[in-house]
């Protein structure tokens, strides 16, 4: 029986192998040996890369499985630019905050249309932080936009910060200390996902990340070093 899967990562392995991550509609994350996938004539070779959408069906005991079928479902994501390093982001924090053997009902679905939308557009930052709300919601890990850790409905008016694993946590003001901190108005807007207004991006952004923090733990991601260096590119 064949799944739908993408690539999330791959490796040379041994000589004429390779070494493949996948993620899949039924079975979640795991890894796969392609045997001969290096080889020039081996049709694998080209159709196992990220962002192309799969059939694929492996076969094993134990957490490394051996790959059996593989064939492409549709044409490779045309992602460039700006838009191939936020898949490169998807794909990193699938790897890095899901549980191998472990399907996450609807995070498939919401990976693959996550995909189609870099495609076709400019801005890529709302795309962004819908997923990664998203992806936590899956997890288990989302947050209330709508009450207070007190279990209050947030006020327009009271001022708010964010504590991560928790919630929002009403204060007297806006003060210098770390953290993000924010209105019960944009809270608001936050939560409707009104993304139109550069400093509400900026402020979800921060948000995202803290958010995110304590599930990713200190080691920096790799998508998001490599997209620096991209950005600095002349």
């Amino acid at each position: 029986m064949m799944e739908p899967a993408f690539v999330l990562h791959r490796w040379p392995y041994q000589d004429s192998s390779l070494l493949v991550e996948l993620f899949t509609a039924e079975h979640g994350r795991y890894r796969v040996i392609a045997k001969g996938a290096k080889r020039p004539k081996n049709p694998w070779r080209s159709i196992l890369q990220p962002f192309t959408p799969l059939q694929i069906s492996s076969r094993g005991r134990h957490e490394l499985q051996t790959l059996v079928a593989a064939e492409a479902s549709g044409n490779a994501l045309d992602l460039g630019g700006t838009a191939l390093y936020s898949g490169f982001y998807l794909n990193e924090l699938i790897q890095r905050l899901t549980t191998p053997y472990h399907a996450v009902e609807g995070l498939f679905d919401d990976y693959q249309h996550t995909l189609s939308l870099l495609t076709q557009v400019d801005h890529v930052e709302p795309i962004l932080r819908r997923f990664e709300w998203q992806l936590l919601c899956h997890l288990g890990h989302g947050f209330d936009w709508h009450i207070d850790n007190q279990q209050q409905p947030i006020l327009p008016a009271q001022a708010y910060q964010f504590i991560p694993e928790d919630g929002f946590m009403p204060i007297a003001g806006m003060t210098q200390s770390a953290g993000v901190q924010l209105s019960g108005q944009d809270l608001i807007r936050l939560g409707a996902f009104e993304l139109s207004d550069q400093r509400l991006l900026k402020l979800f952004k921060r948000l995202m990340r803290a958010a995110l923090q304590p599930y990713l733990g200190d080691k920096p991601l790799r998508s998001r070093q490599l997209f620096v260096q991209f950005k600095e590119l002349p």
